[in-house]
């Protein structure tokens, strides 16, 4: 038997497991969207999953891709302070960043889908298609948002309403902040008052806002 014929055999012997303890072929099928027969074909090691299919199943199973991929002695949850998927949870996609050629942050949509409850969804009257999960980094919100805190976006919630959370992107920086509307400026506060005591200004038209934050581990 040929390494690669035996690569993937242990790759499907895995994902088989982590499709099992996560409730089964036709459950997953549904909530990753992959069809039934494509997902049969790969945990019998018929073909070789896709990367955009690992990202999927991996966020479904609650398993990492490096685990689905080359095995080892820790599965590990992808994303820990989320409960294990089940018919309570829904995809929420990530953002990403990256430096296009005008050396601006881009923020785009990663192929990495993550479980989130409903239950949360519903009480924040969040549809999945206009969420988004964005790893926040940095001290400038403590105590609200700490440094590695995930946070859940409301893209569709762009209009500014003074002294609420936003992530928005200034030329080549993306900033988490209160904002308050002070024509033709926007007013940055972090809550961070000790290491960030003053308010700071950008002109309007600079200001690209992503989305209002809603959640980090709890309601906002």
């Amino acid at each position: 038997m040929g390494k690669k014929r035996q690569e993937l055999l242990e790759i499907a012997d895995r994902l088989s497991r982590a499709v099992r303890r996560a409730g089964g072929k036709k459950h997953i099928s549904e909530l990753t969207g992959i069809p039934l027969r494509t997902l049969g074909n790969y945990t019998s090691a018929q073909v070789e999953p896709t990367a955009l299919s690992l990202a999927k199943l991996s966020s479904a199973c609650v398993v990492s891709v490096d685990w689905l991929l080359m095995g080892g002695d820790e599965e590990g949850p992808r994303l820990t302070i989320y409960s294990p998927i089940d018919n309570q949870s829904a995809f929420v996609r990530e953002l990403s960043l990256r430096r296009s050629d005008s050396n601006t942050l881009t923020v785009f949509e990663n192929a990495v889908m993550r479980t989130f409850p409903k239950s949360e969804l519903d009480r924040l009257n969040l549809n999945p298609e206009g969420a988004r999960l964005l790893k926040f980094t940095g001290a400038a919100m403590q105590p609200t948002i700490a440094d590695g805190d995930p946070l859940l976006l409301d893209i569709t919630d762009t209009e500014v309403v003074d002294g609420r959370i936003y992530a928005f992107a200034i030329g080549d920086q993306l900033l988490v902040k209160r904002l308050r509307r002070r024509f033709p400026h926007f007013l940055m506060r972090s809550d961070n008052r000790e290491l960030y005591p003053e308010e700071e200004e950008a002109l309007i038209e600079s200001v690209r806002i992503v989305g209002r934050v809603r959640w980090v581990g709890r309601g906002l």
